[in-house]
């Protein structure tokens, strides 16, 4: 252990680990609104971390060891976790206090490893800053932050304090190195730098003032916009209904991620998302519609009560391409997915056709479990109602339905249901499973909630021998009725927050479970999936669509809203694989919402010839094109080429209509050497015989019609400014909003590096212009010291702890064959004994200048000279050791 300057300690804790903590403080408090279901307290958290940092800068300045205090650290941690997990709490008490304990405990091992390594490492602040910043972002993206200002009080103290921070640590590193210093030198320097950074950031504030209240407004105006269907609350646990999300459009007031979670009430509204024809049927007439998935999940966050993508899960049975990268009329298809779905019995594959109409075209939505994807195109006639289509094809179980909860009076239904039943009764069990798969699929949280939940499991099915019987156990529960005769379970968009007194810290699901019995379908499929695991039968939540059959005049057809967002149950059942169990009560207005508007979309004419390939020629007056075909699909048989066979075909686009994307364009807008999709309807070509084995691919061509007449042409979405297109006016603003911002930021990060990579040589021009032309000899005496200091330490050869004259003598003379010691001599002759110069003492003091910068500088070439002067960390360093010395 090493002798401790108290002074120096005192320094460090003042004005490094006390600002440490301060700019916690705000991060600290928007921690604990992100864990308000907890109830922990800002300041508590603020004091668990000051208490960490503080103790171990103490501990670990004076070199005690990191490991052996920390390992016996983790110990203590983990005696208190283990005692406080073995109180008997009552009801859910132990779990969250356990939970409280856990958070507590890492800000505090965060604070302890900051003070350790603010003591040690001289960079560490660097790492610090940069994550508070990045936790700061994800706090305000997951608490949905609106007010600008909020967000530039959480973000720019961390930026400042990086600055400080290095200011300070070099500060610090010069007072080891000195042995006599000036603190008050030393504490006028912090004050004045912490003073310069916030007079700069209010400067900043106030010149980006205007631009600061635009994007407020910008941000309360989508706000407003998004709460024009009469709510016109915020719901800080749900999401921005008008912000465009990943899972829909910028139109839709819905996000599907808010599905994933037990939130106090949802927002839903009544748009028409999109429009499907699934061509699966129990017999000629009844449809059997499938649930449509958008993604699966397996894990849950017992904390926010939310399910999580697993990021180390990968799901292989999931096939998400994006329809609008593939191009029109041909397949993307992954045959990989068919061999994880774990369907080995009773499949059939099953044809869907999807018409977008509010949702984002880039999501791909289907029933389980789809394998293939082809972009169709849209009749003119419901153009303007949908904007993207395609075919989707899937092998589904034929024991899976979305009917399973809902009531129905249609015979051949009810069959079908006890039908399946029997069969999955003869299922094999989970013997054979793979343990692996078994212990991740069952797997859930500990604790006092989760014991109890599952106790409600085993009363429930313990008179059930077979899953499928589990199963309805649990599915005839949510049915049940109370003791006045009313349901048991009702279905509500507005649950509320726990309100029980006797519960201080009860969870939505223990509440929704043992108190209210009233939620939404996430509500039912998590408590389904916990039961459902309790009883070891593996499970998962899906989220997409519920599939309502509610037009009877066109069978198969099916009308997806934005109130029709669902999250569901299903299950593993051996070789029939994955199977859609839906607990979720009936609710009436989803069964009963807005009936479809108008007819189905007509099926496009059926396409006999598809050719895809690079665009040669474009002949805008003879509406001819030419291109070097590589794929071709004639009358549903895909033909591909290789670079081998590759063929230039002539094509007649007189009758065409040309689309970039979904937007019709002219001839004249196609360019050369893009890829484009040719389409003919002619259905004479629908007689032409198919290709014989070993028959040619030039030799087949000769039976088709030369030109081929075309009468769809796709090329890829063109930039506005082809087109010669306006922005609209709303888009105009957003996109000035976010130039302007961008340019008044990258502006300023320029100004801030440039002026710190000009300062030293503006202090260095400015040394060498006083030293020529003042004409007091005292004053050039002083000027040259500080020169010859100056540009010593620049190249990268520092005093540090030396005194002048020994720098001089064995340092800097040798290595540069100056006379630095006799300047030296003169230099403290004149500043300390007060006797006049000689003549020869003045001439050499003047000439000293420019005759020790020619030497030095000479041993360096002009790249080097320059990379030096531009580092501020040299410049600052020098600076900081200005004046410091008593």
């Amino acid at each position: 252990m090493k002798n401790i300057n108290y002074k120096e300690l005192a320094f460090g804790l003042i004005f490094l680990i006390l600002p440490t903590i301060l700019i916690m403080y705000p991060l600290l408090d928007f921690l604990a609104e992100y864990y308000s279901l907890l109830f922990i307290n800002k300041h508590f958290l603020v004091s668990v971390f000051a208490i960490g940092i503080v103790t171990a800068y103490l501990l670990h300045t004076t070199k005690i060891r990191f490991l052996i205090i920390f390992g016996l650290l983790v110990l203590v941690i983990n005696i208190l976790y283990n005692s406080i997990s073995s109180v008997p709490f009552n009801e859910f008490d132990a779990y969250y206090v356990a939970n409280r304990f856990k958070i507590n405990t890492i800000i505090f091992v965060f604070g302890w490893f900051s003070g350790f390594a603010i003591s040690r490492w001289r960079y560490y602040l660097i790492v610090f800053s940069i994550v508070l910043t990045t936790v700061s972002v994800f706090l305000i993206s997951d608490l949905e932050m609106s007010n600008v200002n909020e967000m530039i009080w959480l973000i720019a103290p961390t930026v400042l304090f990086l600055f400080y921070g290095l200011f300070v640590k070099e500060l610090l590193k010069t007072i080891k190195q000195q042995e006599n210093t000036n603190y008050i030198m030393v504490v006028l320097r912090i004050l004045l730098f912490a003073l310069i950074a916030f007079f700069l950031f209010w400067l900043t504030i106030q010149l980006l003032d205007t631009k600061l209240d635009h994007i407020q407004n910008e941000i309360t105006k989508s706000k407003n916009e998004g709460d024009e269907d009469g709510s016109g609350d915020d719901d800080k646990d749900g999401k921005n209904d008008s912000e465009k999300d990943k899972n829909g459009s910028s139109g839709a007031r819905f996000n599907l991620d808010d599905y994933l979670g037990l939130r106090d009430r949802l927002k839903v509204s009544d748009e028409l998302l999109f429009c499907a024809n699934i061509d699966n049927f129990i017999n000629e007439s009844t449809p059997n519609p499938q649930y449509i998935t958008l993604y699966h999940l397996n894990q849950y966050n017992p904390t926010l009560e939310q399910f999580e993508i697993d990021p180390d899960s990968i799901v292989r049975d999931l096939f998400l391409p994006n329809p609008t990268k593939i191009p029109q009329y041909f397949s993307q298809q992954n045959d990989s997915v068919l061999v994880y779905d774990k369907m080995e019995r009773a499949t059939k594959q099953v044809k869907s056709t999807i018409y977008i109409a509010g949702l984002d075209p880039e999501v791909f939505v289907a029933p389980s479990t789809a394998y293939a994807c082809q972009p169709i195109s849209i009749e003119e006639a419901f153009q303007e109602e949908y904007k993207f289509a395609y075919n989707v094809y899937s092998e589904v179980s034929e024991l899976n339905s979305a009917y399973f909860v809902y009531n129905t009076n249609n015979q051949s239904i009810i069959d079908y249901q006890e039908n399946r039943y029997r069969t999955l009764r003869q299922a094999k069990n989970y013997d054979d499973e793979d343990d692996a798969f078994m212990s991740y699929y069952t797997e859930i949280p500990e604790g006092d909630l989760y014991n109890q939940i599952g106790q409600l499991a085993d009363s429930l099915a313990q008179d059930n021998q077979t899953t499928i019987d589990k199963i309805l156990s649990i599915r005839n529960y949510f049915l049940s009725e109370d003791e006045n005769g009313e349901p048991l379970y009702t279905y509500t968009l507005t649950p509320g927050k726990p309100t029980d007194p006797n519960i201080p810290n009860a969870s939505m699901l223990g509440e929704f479970l043992f108190n209210t019995h009233e939620g939404y379908c996430t509500y039912y499929a998590t408590s389904s999936l916990f039961m459902l695991r309790s009883l070891g039968i593996p499970s998962r939540v899906a989220v997409g669509f519920m599939t309502v059959d509610r037009s009877y005049k066109t069978p198969g057809w099916y009308w997806f809203y934005a109130d029709q967002a669902h999250a569901w149950t299903q299950v593993y059942i051996p070789e029939y694989g994955w199977l859609d169990f839906d607990m979720t009560v009936s609710n009436q207005e989803a069964e009963e919402g807005p009936q479809p508007d108008g007819t189905p979309p007509t099926p496009p004419t059926k396409e006999t010839f598809v050719g895809k390939g690079l665009i040669t020629v474009v002949d805008t007056i003879s509406k001819k094109m030419e291109l070097r075909v590589d794929q071709m699909i004639i009358n549903d048989i895909g033909i591909s080429l290789d670079s081998a066979s590759i063929m230039e075909m002539d094509f007649d686009v007189n009758q065409a209509k040309v689309f970039a994307g979904e937007q019709a364009i002219s001839l004249q807008n196609v360019k050369l050497g893009d890829t484009a999709v040719m389409v003919s309807f002619d259905y004479k070509l629908g007689s032409i015989r198919p290709q014989r084995e070993n028959e040619s691919i030039e030799n087949y061509m000769k039976l088709f019609p030369d030109p081929l007449t075309i009468m769809e042409v796709h090329v890829p979405k063109l930039e506005e400014e082809t087109l010669g297109e306006e922005p609209k006016e709303d888009e105009e603003s957003v996109i000035e909003t976010i130039t302007d911002w961008s340019i008044y930021i990258l502006a300023s990060i320029l100004l801030i590096l440039l002026i710190l990579m000009c300062s030293p040589i503006c202090y260095f021009w400015w040394l060498s212009n006083k030293a020529k032309n003042n004409k007091s000899v005292y004053v050039v005496s002083e000027v040259n010291y500080k020169n010859a200091h100056f540009l010593l330490n620049q190249m990268g050869i520092p005093r540090g702890s030396q005194t002048s004259m020994v720098y001089a003598r064995d340092v800097v003379d040798p290595k540069f064959g100056t006379y630095f010691e006799a300047f030296i001599s003169i230099y403290q002759k004149l500043k300390y004994s007060g006797d006049k110069p000689t003549d020869d003492e003045v001439k050499f003091i003047r000439g000293f200048h420019s005759d020790f910068n020619k030497k030095v500088l000479s041993q360096y070439s002009k790249s080097e000279r320059i990379l030096n002067f531009i580092k501020p960390n040299k410049w600052i360093h020098y600076m900081l050791n200005l004046n410091l010395k008593k």
